[in-house]
């Protein structure tokens, strides 16, 4: 989905402030999805300092090298009325409140307290991908319908424990084989996986590949379509996040 999202942005944003934008992006994800909260909150540092940079450049076409002050940045954005509310308000205010800040002003966690730091994440992950898709919706070339799902894929939860690699998707810790199935699919939602194509990208033997997802079927928390295609439903999402919840240290 990497060249869409820069066709698209690139339309608005100079083309080198948009990779910086997604690097910053795929970056916390990555390490969202390894269980790397720390790193994780440091990209998520970065990816609102280029966002800035990026919404700058819609406002002057012009983007700064560096953003030294956030807030500065976001109070001037707001004063320019000509710009989409999205822009003036929308993102900034949440780059702040739900990025920013939380990664600037949490504070050190004392011992014996309940680390912070996997929720933060979570929240700054989903926080960084509605930007990104708002951004799409504000400036996409594309046709509405492939909009919509790049936008879709992009706010669905965001998942750990899953990589890809040369265009290969795999989970990267060994979870039960039903864990793993959701796992992929969470990965792939909007388009789906085939049976043959879950096969080749769990780490599981075929038959317990099949005895997965004949269980999940049964549970409602995956859905064969008539085209063949496994996805994750309501459910299916919902039992696997809670499955995660409690597991982890995984």
């Amino acid at each position: 989905m990497r060249e869409e999202l820069e066709r698209n942005l690139a339309s608005k944003i100079d083309a080198r402030v948009v990779a910086d934008v997604l690097n910053a992006y795929e970056g916390l994800i990555q390490k969202h999805r390894a269980l790397d909260a720390e790193a994780a909150l440091t990209r998520a540092g970065k990816f609102i300092e280029h966002v800035f940079r990026a919404l700058e450049f819609i406002r002057t076409g012009t983007a700064p090298a560096e953003i030294k002050s956030p807030a500065a940045t976001a109070k001037q954005l707001e004063i320019d009325t000509k710009l989409p509310e999205s822009i003036r308000i929308l993102i900034p205010r949440i780059a702040l409140a739900m990025v920013y800040d939380l990664r600037s002003k949490r504070g050190a966690v004392h011992v014996k307290e309940i680390d912070p730091r996997g929720i933060d994440v979570d929240l700054a992950a989903k926080a960084a991908s509605w930007i990104i898709a708002e951004l799409i919706r504000l400036y996409h070339v594309d046709n509405e319908n492939a909009v919509r799902l790049e936008m879709t894929a992009l706010t669905r939860a965001t998942f750990p424990l899953l990589e890809s690699i040369d265009g290969e998707d795999f989970v990267s810790k060994k979870v039960p084989p039903r864990v793993e199935i959701q796992l992929l699919l969470g990965r792939r939602s909007g388009e789906g996986a085939t049976r043959n194509q879950l096969g080749k990208m769990a780490k599981c033997s075929a038959q317990r590949v099949s005895e997965a997802i004949k269980s999940l079927k049964d549970e409602r928390l995956v859905h064969q379509t008539g085209a063949g295609f496994f996805h994750l439903t309501g459910p299916g999402e919902a039992s696997l996040m809670t499955w995660l919840s409690e597991n982890e240290k995984v």
